[in-house]
């Protein structure tokens, strides 16, 4: 065998090696993309029930010792999904479904301690809340004294599903569902039925559930 033949019989393996990779990629890309078509026309069908039912939180929302709610009815539910372009066909980006958990209350906050102004600012990010504290200063040093916060009490909460093609899951985050917190984790396409979707649905109206059951990279953010 001369060395044109080798070269040929190396270059053939190369192209069997990349046309058993594309393969295994389109097969990880078409799984993912069906489990997030089950998650969106899931999300689709749930927003319309909530939204009749309004269903009450049994969660309670801090913000600060002295300032929390409870009872809170869930309303302006919503879904959302979002495509981009991948290879030769629009790929989804992301899918969420996401309500309000409105207080009718304007909360108004002073904080003079670090650990107190980070644990404020913490929960009104997770809570989707914006607000731009007001930095309260001493006139002859500089040095600070306050900082006030002035906002509507409204918590954003629900779910954010972005499927990740590359890698073969789908990332999730669900918001303020049990208090003021985020938790986010991973599922694989085959993990992402209509049946852990139930279970999403039991979380989101307060029963138990088991949604998290067997989700890698599992984490969880509360208020510092």
């Amino acid at each position: 065998m001369g060395f044109l033949d080798d070269l040929k019989r190396q270059a053939a393996d190369a192209q069997a090696r990349q046309n058993t990779d594309t393969a295994s990629t389109e097969r990880q890309t078409a799984l993912v993309e069906s489990a997030a078509q089950t998650a969106s026309r899931y999300f689709f069908e749930l927003v319309k029930q909530l939204e009749v039912l309004k269903p009450v939180s049994r969660a309670r929302y801090q913000f600060d010792n002295r300032t929390q709610f409870s009872g809170l009815a869930y309303s302006d539910f919503a879904t959302d999904q979002r495509k981009k372009r991948g290879g030769d066909m629009p790929l989804t980006e992301y899918m969420e479904c996401r309500a309000r958990l409105r207080t009718g209350q304007r909360v108004q906050l002073a904080k003079n301690f670090v650990n107190e102004i980070e644990r404020v600012e913490s929960a009104l990010r997770l809570a989707g809340i914006s607000c731009t504290p007001e930095a309260v200063r001493n006139p002859d040093n500089g040095r600070l004294i306050e900082m006030r916060y002035d906002f509507a009490a409204d918590i954003l909460a629900g779910v954010r599903i972005e499927p990740l093609h590359a890698r073969g899951v789908l990332r999730f985050v669900v918001r303020n569902f049990d208090g003021l917190e985020s938790v986010e984790g991973e599922l694989a396409p085959v993990q992402l039925t209509q049946q852990r979707l139930d279970e999403l649905a039991k979380w989101w109206v307060g029963q138990p559930h088991q949604f998290l059951d067997g989700a890698q990279n599992l984490r969880r953010q509360e208020p510092r």
